[in-house]
């Protein structure tokens, strides 16, 4: 996957938003009813599973993990064990932060109408370049986190990924369950944290040599 070329990530990412593009016109309204949670107690539990999309708490792992990395580095300059995870967390890092502020751009300018506007907008409402949280649903920016951490790692760590990608599964299904996402908004956070991890890997990765 890390090696894909880059004309094969094009026509991923094109058929992503294809996808995202059908289900904004024939999916997301029926989808809508299906998946969001009313009752209480359960939106209590999506409202705790939606943080694995969290940037905060990766940031804070990411960084504290790179500290200790690199001291033991610093330490030990025999063991360079420490210095490639210090590197790996970089890359993480990037990963995760690239495409989360890619994401929250194209949001921005967007302008997609939150699924908890629904009465009022619909699933077709649209306010471009207003740059406000209630108009930021299109891509959803937890699933491109939570997709882009899983990837990030995976690429590193490949037998991860039969935990982390349904975690990040999970995470995308939650911003629909708390009625802060559509399904294309989902879908297109998914392409994101996927492709754009294999982009900056392929960038990166050299440069750090991991």
């Amino acid at each position: 996957m890390k090696h894909l070329s880059k004309s094969r990530l094009a026509a991923y990412a094109a058929l992503g938003f294809s996808l995202s593009l059908l289900s904004f016109f024939l999916l997301d309204e029926r989808i809508y009813h299906l998946t969001r949670v009313t009752d209480k107690d359960a939106r209590d539990i999506w409202l705790v599973i939606t943080d694995l999309g969290s940037s905060g708490w990766m940031a804070i792992v990411l960084i504290s993990l790179w500290v200790t990395a690199s001291i033991l580095a610093w330490l030990r300059p025999e063991n360079p064990r420490w210095k490639l995870l210090s590197r790996q967390s970089v890359f993480v890092f990037a990963a995760v932060a690239l495409t989360g502020i890619f994401t929250m751009i194209v949001k921005g300018i967007v302008g997609r109408a939150r699924p908890y506007l629904f009465d009022t907008e619909g699933p077709f409402g649209f306010d471009p370049f207003v740059f406000q949280s209630s108009y930021a649903s299109w891509p959803s920016g937890h699933t491109t986190t939570a997709f882009a951490f899983a990837v990030a790692v995976v690429l590193l760590v490949p037998r991860l990924k039969y935990i982390l990608i349904p975690l990040a599964i999970v995470a995308g299904y939650s911003r629909m369950a708390v009625n802060a996402h559509y399904l294309a908004d989902v879908i297109m956070g998914t392409t994101i944290g996927i492709i754009g991890v294999i982009l900056v890997y392929q960038w990166l990765a050299p440069k750090l040599k991991i």
